[in-house]
């Protein structure tokens, strides 16, 4: 498939852009502004917890590394993918116990990222916007606030501006291959997050739509089944084993994870008033008070809250089911507060509003951008599609800030395609 353009790329970078090589210059520009922060700015700073392994991933990766796999740490290793201490673990048994190995390969995830950011902006729109992704990437503090620390974030954006990455070549050429790439790197996602997995069944109805829309128009586009089956055949070849893995542990059919009752309740507690506008801090507070509710549930069932993994999940599920069906109104209210606290709840008010002003930045010059992409007929929804795929499955469980983070590189190319149009139009009015 070949994209239709009706503008020639930005001019603003002249001859010079073909002797840059931009790739390049985007990936030592973001090693240097990840090794700051992951080895300098983040010790001296104080607007964040300093703690750099919350959810005992490290631990994790060290198990591994000792050839104790995941024991001790719950049948379903508690609501846990298993790919990021998986990874860890691989560079422990390597390597060696050094934390440092692990904020150096953040940086390089980090940096590959700004890269992928660069060329998708360069093949759905110019150069030029290429390099603006590229460089506010490597400069944007959400995506540089997870190296120093053992998050899963900076994996799990690495994969999905990947996958957005491939989706992107699948659309200009759906082969087998390019499908096989799809399905690798979206199964490395969802067994990153689990959220991910959905996704790639929405990128093929995206692919099927606009096959037809473009037969429509009387082009030559059949839909390319066999690089579709070749997404969901790879994939499954990669989560499957996993599966088997939970079935052996638990004997019980879990395909990556447990969890998603336990991130739709507590949906309810963290879109609180006071949580949603900071008075009270939700990763302290409204975490303590979900914790408690959980307690009582399963105190009420005549057990101990996580003393088993899968019995925990059914107890929230029974718990969801019901909150969902009797109270459709609340249920309403969390998923509309969601789509907003997705881009701005953090730990502080402070990270907070730092938080929503960039996202307001972002989206400002993103629909912009996606104005024009329209009239210029570019499928601009390879990169809007996994950012509203995210916000909005997220609101319906539970949508903190830092879980916006895997998708600000996509935002970001849109943004800087706004922000190309712009400069495009102060041009011609120059002139």
């Amino acid at each position: 498939m070949t994209m239709e353009r009706t503008r020639e790329a930005a001019p603003t970078l002249r001859v010079a852009r073909w002797s840059v090589p931009w790739a390049w210059v985007v990936f030592a520009f973001a090693l240097g502004t990840g090794l700051l922060m992951g080895f300098v700015v983040f010790r001296v700073q104080s607007l964040v917890d300093q703690n750099t392994d919350p959810y005992f991933f490290g631990d994790m990766g060290k198990s591994i590394a000792d050839g104790n796999g995941f024991e001790g740490f719950g049948s379903l290793i508690t609501r846990r993918a298993p790919l990021y201490p998986i990874v860890i673990g691989g560079v422990y048994a390597v390597f060696g116990d050094h934390q440092k190995l692990i904020v150096l390969l953040h940086v390089l995830m980090f940096s590959g990222t700004c890269v992928l950011a660069y060329d998708m902006g360069r093949r759905l729109f110019n150069h030029r916007t290429g390099v603006i992704a590229g460089f506010v990437c490597a400069l944007h503090p959400m995506l540089l606030r997870y190296i120093p620390n053992l998050h899963l974030e900076t994996q799990l954006t690495l994969l999905i501006t990947l996958t957005a990455w491939l989706t992107i070549r699948f659309y200009e050429r759906p082969t087998v291959a390019a499908g096989a790439l799809v399905g690798l790197a979206s199964g490395a996602a969802a067994l990153t997050k689990a959220v991910a997995l959905l996704y790639p069944a929405l990128f093929v109805a995206g692919i099927i739509l606009a096959c037809r829309a473009a037969r429509r128009r009387g082009e030559q586009r059949p839909t390319p089944w066999k690089p579709i089956l070749a997404i969901f055949v790879v994939m499954g070849c990669l989560i499957l084993p996993w599966t088997a893995r939970n079935y052996r542990s638990s004997g019980h059919f879990v395909l990556i994870s447990s969890g998603t009752s336990d991130a739709f309740l507590r949906g309810f507690i963290f879109t609180e008033t006071d949580y949603i506008t900071l008075r009270r801090p939700p990763y302290t507070d409204a975490e303590n008070a979900s914790n408690a509710y959980f307690e009582a549930l399963a105190e009420a069932e005549g057990t101990v809250w996580e003393r088993d993994d899968y019995e925990t999940d059914q107890i929230l599920n029974k718990e969801a089911k019901r909150r969902l069906f009797a109270e459709p109104g609340p249920v309403l209210r969390k998923s509309v507060i969601g789509v907003f606290t997705f881009w701005y709840q953090l730990t502080s008010l402070k990270n907070s509003l730092l938080a929503l002003v960039l996202a307001l930045g972002a989206w400002f010059f993103a629909v912009i951008g996606w104005r024009q992409a329209r009239r210029e007929q570019r499928p601009a929804w390879l990169l809007m599609l996994p950012v509203l795929y995210l916000n909005l499955v997220l609101a319906l469980l539970l949508a903190l800030g830092r879980y916006s983070v895997p998708i600000l590189p996509a935002l970001i190319v849109m943004s800087a395609f706004g922000v190309d149009t712009l400069l495009d139009r102060r041009a011609a009015r120059r002139a």
